[in-house]
């Protein structure tokens, strides 16, 4: 018997190793797990801004040269805002471009929310650490109902006996608004922040009060707060009576909060009969508003706080064959401006005491 050369011996054991790998071995040793895009966000924000993400990539081959722009997540800066979620923990919000439009980035816990208003729509993407592929969403703007009246203008009072008092600390300039969440309301914190405060506090800091900070605090599962009946006349003040009861803990004494303002959000389509929103005063210190309809009702109601009204509202001519409404025009907008009109933007200047950045 020939004995085997010792070249020829190993080229036959190599080849019965490679031959016992089932599929199952070969396809682990080659999968790509899904991105941590959470994870990846904050490596590049802590890293500085501005900064780009490739977002859609699951070949490990696939870099950001080849990668579609749409799947591009542009992070451009930080919002100083210093809003929380129920449970009192922080809430971080980002401008952001994804997928080629203007949009608004939340980071909290193990999710990244990211979300768009794009002509008739919202558009919302969520990535969670550890899932495989994100949560896409669409809503449209008005809800997806026909054009309704929001709300009638409240009435009208005196800037100068309502007007808050102007107060020299930065800290206590910035404007709070603490949205308590009626008991039926089935969105989440992530889905209510998404839907009605994100886009409306970039806004609020980039266009309207760029020399202070702009918060918002959501509140839950109060006693005797956050469950009133609603959809009745009168349902305003009766909650208004016990709003003014609860203490918030940020304004425990001594209190360097010196703006702001209460609003409840209910699940039902009137908070008042015939109004998806309504607030005590223009400018005021207390709204209801709807989170069913349209996405504008909540920023509505918080500009007639403010002092904002119907009559300085526009609706905008955007091309040859399209309109925008801003966010206090007194019918749900089609397609929303993400806006409030320059005169209702010097009104709730006017009354913020608001001081010109340098």
């Amino acid at each position: 018997m020939r004995t085997m050369d010792s070249g020829r011996l190993r080229r036959l054991c190599l080849g019965l190793a490679l031959a016992s790998l089932s599929p199952l071995a070969v396809s682990a040793a080659t999968h790509n797990p899904a991105p941590d895009v959470p994870g990846r966000f904050d490596t590049a924000v802590a890293a500085g801004l501005p900064a780009v993400i490739s977002i859609g990539a699951r070949d490990p081959a696939q870099t950001l040269a080849t990668t579609p722009a749409h799947d591009e997540l542009v992070v451009r800066r930080r919002i100083e805002s210093h809003s929380t979620y129920s449970d009192a923990s922080p809430v971080e919000l980002y401008d952001v471009q994804f997928r080629g439009r203007d949009a608004v980035a939340l980071r909290h816990g193990t999710n990244l929310h990211i979300t768009s208003i794009d002509d008739q729509m919202l558009r919302s993407t969520a990535f969670k650490t550890g899932a495989e592929d994100p949560t896409e969403d669409a809503l449209p703007v008005n809800g997806g109902a026909p054009q309704g009246a929001i709300d009638e203008e409240p009435a009208h009072e005196s800037v100068e006996d309502l007007a808050d008092d102007p107060a020299d600390e930065e800290d206590s300039r910035d404007l709070h608004i603490f949205a308590f969440v009626h008991d039926d309301v089935r969105l989440n914190d992530d889905d209510i922040f998404a839907r009605f405060f994100g886009w409306w506090i970039k806004r609020m800091e980039f266009d309207v009060l760029e020399d202070r900070r702009v918060h918002v605090h959501l509140r839950r599962n109060i006693p005797g707060v956050t469950q009133p009946s609603y959809g009745h006349k009168g349902a305003l003040s009766q909650w208004i009576d016990v709003a003014r009861e609860y203490l918030h803990p940020e304004l425990a004494p001594p209190s360097t909060i010196m703006h702001s303002r209460d609003i409840l959000l209910v699940n039902g389509k009137s908070v008042e009969p015939g109004a998806a929103g309504i607030a005590n005063g223009q400018p005021g210190s207390y709204a209801m508003a709807s989170t069913v309809g349209s996405i504008a009702v909540p920023a509505h109601e918080i500009g007639h706080m403010l002092n904002a009204s119907h009559g300085n509202a526009e609706r905008r001519f955007t091309g040859p064959f399209s309109t925008c409404d801003t966010i206090m025009y007194p019918v749900d907008p089609t397609v929303l401006c993400k806006a409030y009109s320059l005169p209702n933007v010097d009104r709730i200047r006017r009354l913020m005491d608001y001081r010109r950045p340098r």
